[in-house]
């Protein structure tokens, strides 16, 4: 994960790929987190194209900067 706050959009969406760069992860990663419930995609119907938002993003990477 990186350091810095993702400096994304928070009203944008953003694919999977984009997603694990703006957090730097990989993709099992972000799978990871999704299972998990740490960030949520914005069509949670469509398992093989997860869009993520701006804000999903931003309020996943404050939460794991916290534990």
């Amino acid at each position: 994960m990186t350091e810095y706050i993702p400096k994304c959009n928070p009203k944008g969406i953003f694919s999977a790929k984009r997603a694990c760069a703006e957090l730097g992860i990989c993709y099992k990663t972000l799978r990871r987190y999704r299972m998990q419930g740490l960030i949520r995609p914005t069509n949670p119907g469509n398992v093989y194209r997860p869009k993520y938002s701006g804000k999903s993003i931003i309020d996943c990477w404050l939460l794991l900067a916290t534990l």
